[in-house]
C-alpha cells in the first residue's frame, strides 16, 4: 500500500510539473517527423496481464514493421531528435502515465516483450508477482546496453542469449528482496547513474565523441576540488561574520570582510597545499585526513590572526577566528565524506555476496571498510568472528563480532554467509590449517589476505584478496636452514645442475646462485626450459658466472666436453623421468634416462675429480610398484655403490610429491577446476606426501653438508594427505562447491600407482641427523653386482620387451612389484608394512 501510494503521488506530481515540458517535446516531435507523439508497445505486466507501455516516439512512423524490435547504434530508423531523447533518457518519461494507471511502478522489473517472456516462462512466474517498473537493478547494470549490442554481429540473438538471462536474474533478485527502502536506493542510484552517463555539452577538438559527465568530472578533479575549497573557505568566513553579528553585519565589518577575504583565501590555500589536502582521494579519507585538516585549519587560523593583527586592517573580532576555524574544519570534513555517503546511497546490496570475515583485527577492519566504500565490489561484510573474547558482541563499522572459530557453523547460519574471508595476515601455517579445517565443514568458498610480509605498508584493499594457496591447506611450517655450512659449501665453487630447467632444477639454480658460486653450469635438454631459467638467473644474479648447455645426459661426448672444460666441483643431478603412467608405457626410456644417464653423470663426476654428487630421488623408489620408481631405486643403489669405488662423495635425497611442480596433481586439479570439472581422482583412498619446492631444495643443499658419502637422506614430511580431500579443498578454495558445482570423478588407479607411498623400506634403519627434519635411511652399501646389471640395461634396445626390463629390475630390487610380472615373482617380494621406527626410537647419527 505504501509503495502504491508513493508511486501514485510521485507520478501525478511528475506529470503535473512536466506537462509544459511534455508539450514542448510533443511539438518538436511533430515538427521533425510525421506520426504520433507517443509510441505504444505491448508488454507483459503483473500476473502476465498485457498492457501498452508509453514512450515518446523516437523512430520514424511505421519503423517497427521495417526491422527488428531491437534498435542499436546508428539505426537509420531513429530520428535525429529521437537519438537525442534516447541519449538523455527523456523518451522514458511518459511511462509515468503507466505508473498512474497502476500498470507499472517507479521501481520494479523492466517489462519485456511477450516473446521474451515466453522464452523465460518459469522465471517470469516469479518475476511477474511484482509490478514492472520504470527502473530496476538491471537498468543500472546495463546502462550501456546499446553499446554492447552495437558490438555484436547479431544484436537480437546476443540480447536473448547473453543480456536477457542476466536481466532475468536481476529481476528475480529484486522480487525476492523488494522493500520500500530498496526502491528509494534504486531510484537514487538510477538518477546519479543516468546523470553521470550523460554526454558532456562540450567536445574536445581531437576527440571523436563527447566525453561522459563522469569522465569530465574525473578529468577535472583538481579544479573541482579547488572550487569546492574556495566556496568552503569563503562561505565559512562570511558565516563567521554573520553569526558573530547575529545575522546583521555592520557596514564597516562587511567592508572588512571583503578587504581581508583575499588574504584569508591565500593563507588557507597555502595551508591546504602544504598538508597535501588538495591531492588526496576522498573515497579513502580517514582519521589521518581529519588530523591533517585540523592541523591545516589551526595553522592557517593562527597565521591569519597574526597577519591581521599587525597590518592596518585591524578590527576583526577575535571570535571570528574561532568561529571561522570551527566552521571550516566541519565543512572540509563533510566534503571528504561525501564520496562515502554517495557510495552508501547507491549500494543496493541486492545480489551481492555476504562475507563472513575471520579476524576482527586491523586487517579485518580495513578490508571491511574498503568493501563498504567500494560501490562496484559485489561483496559485503556481514559479520566478524574472532578468538579474542574481548571483541565479542562489539561492532566494527556497524558490523557485529559474533563469536569465535569454534562457533563457525552457528555464525554462518545466523548471518547466512555466502563466502568466508580469512583476514589474519600474521597467522602461522598451523593456525591457517586449523581455521581452514573449521571452514571446510561449511562448504563455502574461502578467500584470504596475503601474509604479513606482503602487507608491509599496512594497507589492505579488496584487490589483495586471493584464493587460498595449497600451502595454506597443507599447513606445513616451512623449513628454514640457517646452517652456515651450506653457504660455505657452495661459495666459490663450480656447481653443475642437470635438469636445470625442471621444477626442482630451476629452484636449485636460484638458491645456488644466491650463495655466490664461482660458476654455475646449467645442463638441460629442453631448449625452452633452459631459456627461461637462464633469463631468470641473469636478471636476478647478474654477477654470477653462468654457463648454459642444451644437452642430454645420455650424450657421453657432451658430458665429457662440459666436465673437461669447466671441471665442476659439485653436481646436483635433477635430470630424470618422473611421470609414473608414462614410464609404464615407455619403460626403456625410464631405464635409459634414470639408470644409464645417471650412471654416466656419476662416472664423469668421478673421472674429472668432482668433490660431491647429490642425487634427487623420490618416495616412489621405496618398495616400487612402477618402472619409474624402480629405476630411481636403482639410482639410489648406484649412489651407494659408486661412492665406495671413487673419490667423489655421492649422496641421495629422497622426498615426496612437490607442490606446484609440473608433474604434481595441484596444477592439474587447478586446470580441471578452471575448466569447470570434473576433477579426476584415481582412488578415494589414495594418499601422498607433499613438500614445497623451496623446502625440497633447501633439503638438497643441506644434504650436501650432512653427507659423508653413500647416504640416503629423507625429509620428515609429516602425515600423507588423502588426494580426494586435497581435490575437495582446492575446489572450495577456488570458490565452488565440490560435487554440486565442480564434480569429482574417480577414474581408478593408473598403471604403476599405489595407494600410499612410503618414505622408508621395511629393512631400512632410520637414523636422525643433526637437522630435526632430516633423517637417514641405512640399508647397506649397495649391490656388488650392480655394474653387471648396468651393462645389461645399457644393452637393451627398442626391440627389448617390456617384460624383460621388468624381470631384470625385479632381479635387482626384491621389493619391486608390477602387474606385468608373474604372480609367483611378486609373491617373492619382501614384506613391506606401514609401520616405521620413530625418530625417538633411534639414535642420532654421529
Amino acid at each position: 500500500m505504501v509503495k502504491r501510494l508513493f508511486d501514485f503521488s510521485v507520478s501525478l506530481l511528475g506529470l503535473f510539473l512536466l506537462s509544459p515540458f511534455f508539450i514542448v517535446i510533443g511539438v518538436m516531435i511533430k515538427a521533425t517527423s510525421s506520426g504520433p507523439v507517443f509510441f505504444r508497445q505491448k508488454r507483459v505486466g503483473k500476473g502476465f496481464r498485457p498492457f501498452n507501455i508509453y514512450k515518446f516516439r523516437t523512430m520514424a512512423a511505421g519503423a517497427t514493421a521495417a526491422g527488428p524490435s531491437i534498435t542499436i547504434g546508428e539505426d537509420p530508423r531513429i530520428t535525429p531528435l529521437g537519438r537525442w531523447l534516447r541519449g538523455l533518457k527523456i523518451d522514458e518519461f511518459p511511462q509515468l502515465i503507466n505508473v498512474l494507471k497502476g500498470e507499472m511502478s517507479l521501481v520494479g522489473p523492466r517489462p519485456e516483450l511477450p516473446a521474451y517472456v515466453e522464452a523465460f516462462q518459469e522465471d517470469y512466474k516469479v518475476i511477474l508477482k511484482a509490478l514492472p517498473g520504470i527502473t530496476d537493478l538491471a537498468s543500472i547494470a546495463f546502462r550501456d546496453e546499446s553499446a554492447q549490442l552495437a558490438r555484436s554481429e547479431a544484436p537480437e540473438r546476443f540480447y536473448v542469449e547473453s543480456i536477457l538471462p542476466k536481466k532475468v536474474k536481476f529481476a528475480k533478485t529484486y522480487v525476492q528482496n523488494q522493500s520500500f527502502f530498496l526502491d528509494l536506493k534504486i531510484l537514487f542510484a538510477t538518477f546519479t547513474t543516468v546523470f553521470l552517463s550523460l554526454p558532456s555539452p562540450f567536445k574536445e577538438e581531437k576527440a571523436q565523441e563527447k566525453k561522459r559527465v563522469k569522465e569530465v568530472i574525473l578529468d577535472s578533479r583538481t579544479p573541482i576540488i579547488f572550487l569546492l575549497h574556495f566556496v568552503a573557505i569563503t562561505s565559512c568566513y562570511y558565516l563567521a561574520f554573520w553569526l558573530r553579528f547575529d545575522g546583521d553585519i555592520p557596514l564597516p565589518h562587511a567592508n572588512l570582510f571583503l578587504q581581508t577575504l583575499p588574504l584569508v583565501l591565500f593563507i588557507r590555500f597555502a595551508a591546504l597545499y602544504s598538508f597535501g589536502l588538495n591531492q588526496g582521494l576522498w573515497r579513502y579519507a580517514g582519521l589521518r585526513d581529519l588530523l591533517s585538516i585540523g592541523s591545516a585549519v589551526m595553522a592557517s587560523s593562527v597565521a591569519i590572526w597574526g597577519v591581521l593583527t599587525i597590518i592596518p586592517w585591524g578590527g576583526v573580532p577575535r571570535s571570528i577566528y574561532l568561529i571561522d576555524g570551527f566552521l571550516l574544519l566541519l565543512a572540509l570534513s563533510v566534503l571528504r565524506v561525501t564520496k562515502r555517503i554517495y557510495a552508501i546511497l547507491i549500494q543496493t546490496e541486492v545480489g551481492t555476496r555476504r562475507v563472513l570475515i575471520i579476524g576482527a583485527g586491523n586487517a579485518g577492519e580495513m578490508i571491511a571498510r574498503e568493501m563498504n566504500q567500494n560501490s562496484t565490489y559485489p561483496k559485503r561484510p556481514v559479520a566478524f568472528i574472532d578468538d579474542n573474547p574481548k571483541k565479542w558482541a562489539k561492532k566494527i563499522h556497524n558490523i557485529p563480532v559474533i563469536g569465535n572459530c569454534d562457533e563457525m557453523e552457528r555464525a554462518v547460519a545466523s548471518v547466512q554467509a555466502d563466502e568466508i574471508l580469512i583476514a589474519i595476515p600474521s597467522a602461522t601455517p598451523a593456525q591457517m590449517k586449523r581455521i581452514i579445517k573449521q571452514c571446510k565443514a561449511m562448504k563455502l568458498p574461502m578467500k584470504s589476505l596475503p601474509n604479513i610480509s606482503a602487507l608491509i605498508d599496512g594497507k589492505v584493499s579488496v584487490t589483495d584478496i586471493r584464493n587460498l594457496d595449497i600451502e595454506d591447506l597443507i599447513g606445513r611450517a616451512e623449513i628454514r636452514i640457517s646452517d652456515p655450512g651450506v653457504a660455505s659449501k657452495i661459495r666459490g665453487k663450480r656447481v653443475l645442475i642437470t635438469g636445470a630447467g625442471g621444477s626442482i632444477g630451476s629452484e636449485l639454480c636460484r638458491q645456488v646462485a644466491a650463495l655466490q658460486p664461482e660458476q654455475l653450469i646449467l645442463f638441460e635438454r629442453s631448449e625452452n626450459n633452459l631459456y627461461h631459467i637462464e633469463l631468470d638467473i641473469r636478471e636476478r644474479f647478474p654477477s654470477v658466472s653462468l654457463k648454459c648447455f642444451v644437452a642430454d645426459i645420455l650424450n657421453t661426448e657432451k658430458l665429457d666436453q662440459v666436465f673437461s672444460l669447466h671441471r665442476p666441483q659439485i653436481i646436483f643431478h635433477a635430470a630424470a623421468y618422473k611421470h609414473v603412467p608414462m614410464m609404464e608405457r615407455e619403460p626403456l626410456e625410464a631405464v635409459r634416462n634414470n639408470i644409464i644417464g645417471t650412471s654416466q653423470v656419476m662416472k664423469a663426476a668421478n673421472r674429472y675429480g668432482a668433490e660431491e654428487f647429490v642425487l634427487i630421488s623420490t618416495d616412489k623408489a621405496v618398495s616400487p610398484t612402477s618402472v619409474m620408481g624402480a629405476t630411481k631405486r636403482v639410482a639410489e643403489m648406484m649412489v651407494q655403490y659408486f661412492d665406495t669405488i671413487g673419490q667423489t662423495k655421492l649422496v641421495s635425497v629422497r622426498f615426496g610429491n612437490v607442490l606446484e611442480s609440473a608433474g604434481s596433481v595441484v596444477p592439474l586439479f587447478r586446470e580441471q577446476i578452471k575448466k569447470g570439472g570434473p576433477v579426476k581422482v584415481t582412488h578415494p583412498e589414495i594418499r601422498r606426501y607433499f613438500i614445497t619446492i623451496q623446502e625440497a631444495v633447501q633439503l638438497v643443499l643441506q644434504s650436501a653438508v650432512l653427507g659423508d658419502g653413500g647416504e640416503i637422506f629423507v625429509l620428515d614430511m609429516g602425515e600423507p594427505i588423502k588426494v580426494i580431500d586435497l581435490a575437495k579443498t582446492m575446489i572450495i578454495l577456488s570458490g565452488f562447491s565440490p560435487d554440486e558445482e565442480i564434480p569429482i570423478q574417480l577414474i581408478g588407479l593408473r598403471p604403476g600407482e599405489k595407494l600410499v607411498e612410503s618414505l622408508f623400506e621395511e629393512n631400512e634403519e632410520i637414523v636422525q641427523t643433526r637437522h630435526e627434519k632430516i633423517r637417514l635411511a641405512r640399508n647397506g652399501n649397495g649391490n656388488e653386482k650392480l655394474p653387471a646389471y648396468i651393462e645389461k640395461f645399457a644393452a637393451m634396445n627398442n626391440q627389448t620387451e617390456t617384460i624383460e626390463i621388468k624381470l631384470l629390475l625385479k632381479e635387482l630390487i626384491r621389493s619391486y612389484q608390477s602387474e606385468g610380472l608373474p604372480t609367483e615373482l611378486n609373491a617373492q617380494t619382501e614384506k613391506v608394512g606401514n609401520s616405521r621406527k620413530t625418530p625417538s626410537a633411534v639414535s642420532p647419527s654421529p
